[in-house]
């Protein structure tokens, strides 16, 4: 089995209750229930897939640079109803194979700690949302502590060392490294750090160009 199968059976058979809870927080924050999506990273396309259940009206694009996880995710978003309203892009997060401008919400989660340019990531995501829009990105199991608990204890006991073992393997980076990567970007930032529950996330608000008007 390879990793991309190995890292989706844990998604689909733990973490699975987490993905429905989060895409609640990403709607809940950031205001947006139509327009295109961006899952980057997207595994499976758990998160991505979620969000376009609560978002009739949005669109959805699930990139990932491994093809066995995008062919994974293609195949769930069939499986789920939703093939005519998610396509699957094969990218990497550091030159996004999209144009300038073109994703009203740009989400991720458990990616980030692989990424091995933070800031050219950061500059990528926010190259390709439209002025007005948003990206929500991170790592953490959304607000409900009662699923977060549960899927902790499920996770610990298929491996004691989590999530010290992720810690390990990932950037490294804190809530603050990241605001002060985006804050050099030019970006309108919040971190959101809730350390009980070892999550953060990413909140940013692409700005609207002012309209030049003559005097």
């Amino acid at each position: 089995m390879g990793n991309a199968q190995e890292y989706d059976q844990i998604a689909q058979e733990v973490f699975f209750p987490i993905y429905e809870v989060i895409a609640a927080d990403i709607l809940s924050c950031t205001k947006k229930t139509a327009g295109r999506l961006l899952d980057l990273g997207c595994g499976g396309g758990h998160l991505g897939l979620k969000v376009l259940q609560a978002a009739e009206h949005m669109t959805g694009i699930l990139m990932d640079c491994n093809p066995e996880a995008a062919f994974i995710a293609e195949k769930r978003a069939g499986d789920w109803g939703l093939g005519n309203r998610a396509m699957v892009v094969i990218g990497d997060v550091h030159q996004i194979p999209l144009p300038d401008g073109c994703i009203d919400l740009a989400v991720s989660r458990g990616s980030i700690g692989f990424w091995k340019d933070v800031k050219q990531a950061f500059s990528e995501i926010i190259r390709v949302l439209k002025p007005g829009g948003c990206m929500f990105i991170g790592s953490g199991m959304g607000s409900n502590k009662e699923v977060c608990a549960e899927v902790t204890r499920k996770m610990k006991a298929k491996n004691p060392d989590w999530p010290d073992c992720v810690h390990r393997i990932s950037n490294g980076l804190t809530g603050e490294d990241f605001l002060a990567i985006l804050n050099k970007l030019g970006a309108r930032c919040e971190v959101i750090d809730d350390r009980d529950r070892g999550k953060w996330t990413i909140l940013c608000r692409k700005e609207t160009p002012e309209v030049q008007t003559a005097e």
